[in-house]
């Protein structure tokens, strides 16, 4: 529960703030925040001494404006400034916000602080309501998640900087002290830097002082609450916390013991970890964010043990990348992809899995990243799609493999620990990022990440032009030329190229420049050449050719519009079933459905075979040249796949007349099965 009647308690607060010198550095604006939480009311009520710090300039009239949540109710105390509320819905790109972005999630309004001479730090006050209910977003299927822009009820308290529950006078950086004193264990409230708790005698019984003092400059004030039990310990001079939503040693200690060991490796391979705390935060729905100091996962995603070694380093390693090192979205994200190189993919390597992650990256783009949905990395913000993750996260991705292994392990970090230093606590781009890499190098870097940044596309790479050399000396070599087909120019890139090479286990192995036009190139080799792979470890950001790779359910989900084949024998409630999976897959669009009884053949292109008894079943059997089809088994290999009916099977074949085109097949143990094939299939694109 909440404690009521606090007033006498915030309003010291309030004094007590006004007793600390403004604390604002570097010229940034800084708040110092009082609230109370009613979380059955869904209420806040907050006090702010606001520090302008010569980080916000009047206007023209001499006032200060500043957006405000609309159901926010602000006046002003303990000072003479006037506030004038503006007409009208504000005008956000006057503030430097874009509608379709974060400040357009909420309802507005725009206010204006007119100063009395002589009063440099305004005092504000404001109470009203805050509940958008977490609701179900992200129209792509495999990308729908849950979110809300802002909430307090008595699950918890989630405000961020897209809640507008601080009043934001422009898109800077800010620092803050925030109080909070109205909370009865075990509530209590998380947010950025560092924390001090406290039991003072003039608070009522069960409760504490909390206090957050963020005076490195962030992009926007966190307040999350809840009902926790706490654990902690350190690493160095950083507490780690750990916040759980029930009583769970063995998983804090989990938690607590991977932090220690992630926030050490990432410090010995960059910079000192930025931030005095790091907590675990455990939410009231599930969520995967990283904020500066904390990471905010769901019930569901901590109790996964695989969470431990992906998603959590991943959310810490964010503390460099994003979360203090800032992005400057105007010129693109890099912090998702160099995050998602440093955490995911350097997991898989050290598995001994890194061409495979390489390889699921490729095929994602290949399969999602039609020409339609493709875009250059310096227009990619966020994922909200399948598309945009294979751009904004697996694009990037190999732009920094590619990076690594032409400058090296030693340069690519000391690169990187330099770009980080240079670039703390402010916004950073790509053009940033590739002057790092050229102060570290001596090499000029600018015009390989223009290349790859400011251009859609990847490069489709060709082999022409083979012939084996039988050398007068007797020994061998090949003579080959490498074209990249796309449309436009080449993208610059170092392609491997191996040869097996008779009697030797190991293939040889060379690098081969991409120039604009194709060029000749001799390998000399230790014995008869029996075999050549281009980029065989897929170390390149390309379009992969369909035969490198297994078809995967991808290959189907990425087409926008295929067909959807029914069974004319399924009885009505399995055939409702089957409408109700495509309706769910089409997402906006309309499904294309045709009967199995009214075809011969599969239809063109991209189809869905549904229900065990579909008529074209066999057309999915005869292209697995390494199965055998009957009615009762399929055996594939040293093991067998039964069709029983307790199971649910799915399978895909491509196209023998078109690779790139794929067919699936779906059947379900029992109609009950359907919506869960339905929600669950497209998270095993692989």
């Amino acid at each position: 529960t909440m404690m009521r009647n606090c007033r006498a308690t915030i309003l010291s607060l309030l004094f007590l703030a006004a007793a600390i010198p403004a604390a604002g550095l570097d010229g940034h604006l800084h708040h110092e925040l009082s609230v109370i939480l009613d979380v059955d009311y869904h209420e806040i009520q907050a006090f702010d001494r606001i520090n302008f710090n010569d980080a916000v300039r009047p206007g023209p009239l001499g006032s200060y404006r500043f957006l405000l949540h609309a159901d926010l109710h602000p006046r002003v105390v303990a000072s003479d400034w006037t506030l004038i509320q503006e007409p009208g819905p504000p005008d956000l790109a006057s503030f430097g916000f874009d509608s379709a972005g974060a400040a357009g999630l909420v309802p507005l309004k725009a206010w204006q602080l007119v100063p009395e001479p002589g009063e440099k730090a305004p005092y504000l006050s404001w109470k009203g309501e805050i509940h958008h209910p977490v609701e179900l977003s992200g129209g792509d299927y495999q990308r729908g998640f849950s979110q809300t822009p802002g909430i307090i009820g008595k699950d918890g308290v989630f405000l961020s900087g897209a809640t507008f529950w601080v009043p934001v006078f422009n898109d800077r950086l800010v620092t803050f002290d925030l109080w909070n004193a109205t909370l009865e264990a075990p509530w209590t409230i998380v947010s950025q830097g560092k924390r001090t708790v406290a039991s003072k005698p003039d608070l009522p019984e069960g409760a504490v002082e909390v206090h957050w003092e963020c005076h490195k400059p962030v992009e926007e004030i966190y307040l999350v609450a809840g009902p926790w039990h706490e654990y902690s310990s350190r690493v160095g001079e950083v507490e780690l916390l750990a916040f759980l939503r029930e009583d769970d040693p063995a998983l804090a200690d989990k938690y607590l013991e991977a932090a220690t060991r992630f926030i050490g490796m990432y410090e010995a391979m960059l910079t000192p970890y930025p931030w005095p705390s790091f907590a675990l935060v455990e939410n009231f729905w599930d969520t995967g964010y990283g904020m500066p100091g904390f990471t905010l996962l769901g019930p569901r995603i901590i109790r996964f043990p695989w969470i431990l070694t992906s998603s959590y380093p991943h959310e810490i390693l964010h503390n460099w990348w994003g979360n203090s090192t800032y992005i400057d979205f105007g010129s693109g994200n890099w912090a998702e992809g160099l995050t998602a190189y440093m955490a995911d993919h350097m997991f898989a390597e050290q598995r001994g899995e890194g061409g495979i992650h390489r390889r699921a990256t490729l095929q994602k783009y290949t399969d999602f990243v039609r020409e339609s949905k493709d875009f250059a990395l310096s227009d990619f913000r966020s994922r909200h799609s399948a598309a945009s993750e294979a751009v904004g996260y697996g694009k990037s991705l190999m732009l920094f493999h590619m990076i690594r292994r032409e400058v090296g392990d030693e340069a690519f970090l000391g690169a990187l620990a330099r770009f980080h230093r240079d670039h703390l606590y402010s916004a950073a781009s790509f053009g940033d990022l590739a002057r790092a890499f050229t102060e570290e190098t001596g090499r000029d870097w600018g015009p390989f990440f223009e290349a790859w940044t400011g251009r859609e596309g990847a490069p489709e790479i060709e082999i022409a032009d083979l012939e084996t050399i039988s050398r007068e000396d007797g020994g061998w070599g090949v003579q080959f030329r490498l074209a990249q087909t796309q449309s436009g120019s080449p993208f610059p890139a170092t392609i491997p190229v191996a040869v097996t090479v008779e009697g030797r286990e190991e293939a040889v192995v060379g690098d081969y420049p991409s120039t604009p036009e194709p060029q000749k190139h001799r390998f000399d080799l230790p014995g008869r050449p029996l075999r050549l792979d281009v980029d065989p470890a897929f170390d390149v950001m390309r379009r992969l050719d369909p035969m490198e790779v297994p078809p995967a359910l991808s290959t189907l989900f990425g087409e926008d519009d295929p067909v959807y084949v029914l069974p004319s024998g399924a009885p009505p409630d399995e055939m409702e079933a089957w409408r109700a999976l495509a309706a769910r897959w089409q997402g906006d669009g309309e499904p294309r459905f045709v009967m199995d009884s009214d075809l011969e053949d599969l239809p063109e292109g991209t189809v869905w075979l549904l229900g065990r008894g579909n008529a074209l079943r066999q057309e999915v059997w005869r292209p697995l040249t390494d199965a055998i089809a009957a009615e009762k088994e399929l055996a594939f290999g040293r093991g067998e796949v039964g069709l029983r009916i307790d199971r649910s099977l799915v399978l895909v074949a491509r196209r023998a007349g078109d690779p790139r085109a794929a067919v699936g097949w779906v059947t379900a143990e029992r109609v009950a099965a359907i919506p869960g094939l339905a929600r669950k299939l497209p998270h095993y694109t692989r």
